[in-house]
């Protein structure tokens, strides 16, 4: 390995980004005076002078990753973030694995995701392109400030170390080295849409335009957010022991806020986009995304929320309120200024429609998302009112937040039926009939099998509900196409592909069932058990079997390993082997952590857990789950990831506009068309 000192990188990444920082001033003031002033020039330098940014926060980005590939351990974050014996892939998640670290690649991010915006097609949007590109120039600028003044990631100790701190073995897991970068696309592609709307607002072009621009980077933020939220459940699932994967933690809480608002909002922007409706709310729904993305990340980096994610307490916080404040207030104020700019076009004429079904879905978002911030900031207001921090957990949020979006999922359903303007109660009756009526069967077989909590039929009723009409929405599409001559797989090609924004939103939407029916199983049909075991002895937790077959213990590189060998039967059968450990890492001042071993099968999992161990004895007590249906949580996820990827995904005339339009673009130098 390279010796640290020769390495320049500190110096570099440091340069590169404070460079960085004032090219975004420069554009964000440049460009802003430019469109005020209709000053064609000074539009163009401040739109150059954000690509440059761009390229130098690349350059700083690179800078930090390439110190920790070679060890440079004189940087305090390298050293702090890792070590000789981190494996490779482990390397790169130290990067963000700390505060200085993540906020640059934030930095990074978002620079990247402005570049690429800029060099889209401007052409019937050109008006917006300047405002835009001071608002993104604004939000990089002020993350470029934080790593540039406050906590940079380049920081030199005054004694080169031998050896780094090592990465928090917590972090040392797969999904831990893409959970973080998928949820900052998410965050920082939201920023996206707000600068498109905050352009359309000053610039006054307050039509469908700049929805029809920003939308399809919603819908990529909101697939890497999901992305994101479900490789978060994942690592919580695999790492932190106990058995579950959503604990409406309050920085778990803090990511699925946005998640909220902004599924809300690519439902309404339908209607401003078919009927000229809802143009204040849609203004206000892309503020509210991201002002949660940026109150979300001041609460989990300026300590003010206890919680496993959350980064330790900086002195960023009086910063980050600063900022927050800023941004929140002025957007709001402009959105009050341009009040008479925004007058709707059309009314909801009847409250079964089409429109209604939708602000019928956008009220009960609003109420969960009431419900899910109020639940994650009420122990931060009882302390500041009553010196006394009172705790707020899963209970309330699954009595308060769950029964609102299972009525969410029955809209879902509903929606699709009705008709614009006014829908016909006698058709969404008969379109209705057949999915209810196999609804019903279904309900009733569950209940011949066993399923008579009455939440679970409840819920079980509405997800398979909703499912049945997706299906038959779409299959009437395929029987359309089909009636035509097509047989069915060019017909169910040709369906999707023809209008892949409708369907794809109804591939979300068989995702989202199958979620529910997962959360549903998992949670309500949890098995639980703790058990003490001798060698040889045996313990039974639904249709399995385990027996204690004796404890391992090995040295690892830098820790040492316990594991627990248990035998696993299921109906009298052997099926698997399972070995549940405890791993204590030595450099990290004896760090215990705690391993499941885990039997994935559709049905159902086996969850187990190694509590305390003699030695001598070889005893070890057992924590045990089996955890129903969970292997749709994971499956449900993936289908919803890939309708958004669907929705968002360009048509063929699309493609070739963005293509000429790139490379005309790059011909010129990042010109737009003047």
């Amino acid at each position: 390995m390279a010796e640290a000192s020769v390495w320049p990188l500190a110096e570099i990444g440091y340069l590169a980004q404070a460079l960085a920082l004032a090219f975004c001033v420069f554009a964000a003031i440049g460009s802003a005076a430019g469109a005020a002033g209709h000053r064609p020039r000074l539009e163009l330098a401040g739109r150059r002078a954000m690509l440059a940014a761009s390229g130098l926060a690349t350059l700083a980005m690179l800078s930090l990753m390439l110190a920790f590939v070679v060890g440079d351990f004189s940087i305090k974050f390298v050293w702090q973030t890792s070590n000789t014996t981190t494996p490779a892939l482990y390397l790169f998640t130290g990067v963000w694995g700390g505060q200085a670290g993540s906020l640059l690649f934030w930095s990074w991010l978002m620079a990247a995701f402005t570049a690429a915006a800029l060099l889209r097609p401007w052409r019937a949007d050109l008006a917006l392109l300047p405002w835009f590109t001071s608002v993104c120039a604004l939000v990089t600028g002020f993350f470029l400030f934080l790593v540039t003044f406050v906590v940079n990631p380049f920081d030199r100790l005054t004694v080169l170390p031998l050896e780094g701190n090592g990465l928090n073995p917590l972090l040392q897991h797969p999904g831990m080295a893409f959970h973080p970068p998928a949820l900052y696309l998410g965050f920082t592609g939201m920023t996206i849409p707000y600068a498109f709307a905050m352009a359309a607002l000053l610039s006054r072009r307050t039509d469908a335009g700049w929805i029809q621009a920003s939308r399809r980077w919603m819908l990529i933020a909101w697939a890497f957010l999901s992305i994101g939220l479900a490789l978060g459940g994942r690592w919580a699932y695999d790492v932190l022991g106990w058995g579950g994967y959503w604990g409406w933690d309050p920085v778990e809480n803090a990511a699925f806020m946005p998640w909220i608002a902004s599924t809300a909002f690519l439902h309404s922007v339908m209607i401003q986009e078919r009927r000229g409706s809802f143009k204040v709310w849609n203004m206000a729904m892309v503020i509210l995304t991201f002002s949660l993305v940026i109150v979300g990340t001041f609460l989990t980096r300026a300590g003010l929320v206890s919680s496993v994610h959350a980064f330790a307490e900086s002195d960023i916080g009086g910063w980050f309120l600063g900022f927050t404040s800023l941004m929140i207030l002025g957007s709001l104020a402009l959105l009050w200024w341009r009040l008479p700019d925004l007058r709707s076009d059309s009314r909801i004429e009847h409250p079964i429609s089409r429109e209604g079904a939708f602000m019928a879905n956008n009220l009960l978002f609003m109420g969960a998302l009431f419900a899910v911030f109020w639940g994650t900031l009420f122990p931060l207001f009882s302390e500041i009112l009553t010196e006394q921090r009172v705790s707020v957990g899963p209970p309330y949020f699954n009595k308060v937040a769950m029964p609102i979006f299972g009525l969410i999922v029955l809209l879902m359903a509903v929606g699709p039926l009705t008709g614009w303007r006014r829908g016909e109660p006698r058709r969404i009756a008969r379109l209705m009939l057949r999915p209810g009526v196999a609804t019903l069967f279904i309900v009733a077989l569950l209940f011949g099998l066993g399923v008579h909590r009455i939440v679970a039929l409840v819920g079980f009723a509405i997800c398979s509900f909703a499912g049945l009409v997706t299906l038959l929405e779409i299959w009437r599409g395929l029987a359309a196409r089909m009636r035509g001559g097509e047989p069915l797989p060019t017909a169910l090609v040709r369906l999707f592909a023809r209008n892949r924004r409708r369907y794809g939103g109804y591939v979300v939407h068989i995702g989202i069932v199958l979620l529910g029916i997962g959360v549903l199983g998992s949670h309500l049909y949890q098995l639980e058990l703790d058990r003490t075991l001798a060698p040889g002895e045996s313990v039974d937790i639904g249709p399995f079997r385990l027996t204690h077959a004796g404890l391992i213990s090995q040295q690892g590189p830098d820790s040492e390993i316990v594991a627990l060998r248990l035998d696993v039967t299921q109906d009298g059968r052997p099926v698997t082997t399972l070995e549940p450990r405890k791993e204590v890492f030595r450099l990290r001042e004896d760090q215990p952590m705690t391993i499941p071993a885990v039997y994935h099968r559709p049905a159902r999992d086996l969850y187990t857990l190694l509590g305390s161990f003699d030695g001598e004895s070889q005893s070890a007590t057992l924590k045990l789950y089996v955890n129903p249906l969970v292997a749709l949580v994971w499956y449900g996820l993936m289908v919803l990831v890939a309708g958004t990827l669907l929705a968002a995904w360009p048509d063929g005339a699309e493609a070739r506009v963005l293509d000429t339009e790139l490379k005309r673009l790059l011909a010129a130098g990042g010109v737009a068309a003047d």
